[in-house]
């Protein structure tokens, strides 16, 4: 029977060999917040100086070519993008730019003093600059120009064009910016085909060449910030988190990461103890949210350790398991890390000391510290041993005590969704505060069971079942289990990195903190 299952079901895609899976199905709602808190910008939206860039293009197409076929803007864009990789790797020290890869290889392959990109810039063309047919502004840009109201819809045709609000006044402003670059840059897209020469003439154009005091500059700010036309909610939310990253790297004296805005926004401190500055109001009020998606991700990422734990466990049998044996001395190899019995979750609970600073550096049993231990076992190579898996209850002990002391922001973010499809922090804490009371050795047996085991194989179904990607970690036959593959605990990437260059781009930043622009718009100037 096993031999038989294994030749009629799909074998890993390539895709799902890889991790960040979401095997427990709990990451979208982490995802659908902070999207909502940070919305206008993706994690493949990767410098802000693109926003401009297809601004331009639509307006410029518009105005000189004028054909409203879809093929012939697909191509335009795709000759646009590849142009910008050139351009961007004969500069040097770009980031961020797609297509860079094939432009090394197009620009230090041949000596030509002709660099002809036309064929490469087509749609499925063998030499192609990115595989995805609509390139970078498909795969990545279009629905955040749509989503930060650059773009716009137009009445009797399905190409975008630049909004009234921000999207004309970035087309212009890039264009003033550019000067005679601007006619030089449309004459090559068109010509699918430029000298190393008008590479070089071109570097201005590039993602860091936004000038300091230059209209452009000061639009992608009004455009991040909401200070124009637009200020949807989305926009003011995006406005506050923004704000929010300016103000701690005002108090860190250094531009942060997106690990050190994490955090800082859950602890509500810096890695020192030293408490944020925020006035009671908006920018607290976003704090605390992101503080929730935090907990939200702290959540699942203990789930997904006990899921690592469990299919540890099992690959010591290579016959397999019946799932109640698996689940007994999975419980049992927990509970003997514990030199004395635990009689509840609640007894857990009381005897949990929440931590002064969830990200101190000076403590040992915070989050920072519990999580960085359970993210030791999410490489599929590195055993989850029972100590991990204990460790990852202590930190699923201090998040249930956080988010009942938040419990009203809890339900504002996650209360809404369809608790049949979205599993979140909300479905969880629901779960352990109505088996708090059980036997020690029955609640985990349960939460490992019900909130692990079997969650994970009904998301593998679903998965097969509507996408046609075969994910099961575990295996079935005749009443036993045993492990087909392993994924740990994953993070989910809140758009912080990306958001993090952006204000970089725009010279908020400097060596110290701040620049005297940010300064200027946290109102410490």
């Amino acid at each position: 029977m096993a031999d038989t299952a294994t030749l009629v079901l799909p074998e890993w895609t390539e895709l799902a060999s890889k991790s960040g899976l979401d095997p427990l199905g709990m990451q979208n709602s982490g995802i659908l917040l902070y999207q909502a808190l940070l919305p206008g910008i993706s994690n493949v939206t990767l410098r802000v100086r693109y926003y401009g860039l297809y601004s331009w293009l639509s307006w410029i197409y518009a105005q000189r070519v004028g054909d409203t076929n879809l093929k012939s803007w697909q191509r335009f864009v795709r000759r646009a993008e590849a142009l910008y990789a050139l351009v961007a790797y004969q500069r040097g020290g770009e980031t961020g730019v797609a297509g860079v890869q094939w432009a090394q290889t197009k620009l230090t392959n041949k000596n030509e003093e002709v660099i002809a990109f036309a064929d490469d810039a087509e749609p499925g063309s063998p030499t192609h600059y990115l595989v995805q047919a609509w390139g970078a502004y498909g795969a990545a840009y279009a629905s955040q120009l749509f989503d930060a109201g650059v773009y716009s819809q137009a009445k009797g045709h399905d190409l975008p064009v630049p909004s009234r609000e921000i999207g004309e006044g970035l087309a212009c402003a890039f264009d003033q910016e550019l000067g005679p670059l601007a006619a030089l840059l449309f004459e090559v897209i068109e010509r699918g085909s430029v000298t190393r020469s008008e590479l070089d003439t071109l570097k201005p154009i590039t993602p860091s060449g936004i000038r300091i005091d230059s209209a452009e500059r000061q639009l992608y700010q009004d455009m991040l910030f909401a200070h124009g036309e637009l200020q949807r909610p989305p926009d003011i939310e995006r406005r506050h988190t923004l704000l929010l990253i300016l103000r701690l790297a005002e108090q860190l004296n250094r531009t942060p990461t997106s690990n050190d805005v994490r955090w800082a926004l859950y602890a509500g401190a810096d890695k020192s103890d030293n408490a944020l500055t925020f006035e009671a109001g908006e920018l607290e009020a976003q704090r605390q949210r992101w503080a929730i998606y935090q907990l939200n991700d702290l959540t699942h990422v203990c789930l997904e350790a006990l899921l690592k734990y469990a299919l540890d466990t099992l690959g010591e049998y290579p016959a397999g398991l019946t799932l109640a044996r698996l689940i007994g001395i999975a419980v049992d190899g927990l509970l003997g890390t514990q030199e004395s019995a635990t009689e509840n979750w609640a007894a857990l609970l009381k005897a949990t000391a929440l931590p002064a600073n969830a990200w101190s550096s000076a403590e040992t049993m915070n989050e920072s510290a519990l999580s960085e231990r359970v993210m030791q076992v999410a490489r599929a190579v590195t055993l989850c041993k029972a100590s991990d898996a204990w460790a990852a209850l202590q930190l699923l002990a201090i998040v249930h005590q956080r988010a009942r002391l938040a419990r009203d922001g809890v339900s504002a973010a996650f209360g809404s969704l369809d608790q049949s499809a979205f599993r979140s922090l909300y479905t969880e804490m629901r779960f352990l505060d109505q088996h708090e009371q059980l036997s020690f050795r029955d609640f985990v047996g349960q939460l490992i069971e019900e909130r692990v085991i079997r969650r994970h194989m009904w998301i593998a179904l679903r998965k097969f079942r509507f996408q046609g990607d075969y994910t099961f970690l575990f295996e079935t036959d005749e009443g036993v289990v045993r492990v087909r593959a392993k994924d740990g605990p994953v993070f989910t990437n809140p758009r912080l990195s990306p958001a993090i260059t952006f204000l970089d781009d725009i010279k908020l930043f400097s060596g110290a903190g701040l620049s005297a622009l940010g300064r200027a718009l946290t109102g410490t100037a």
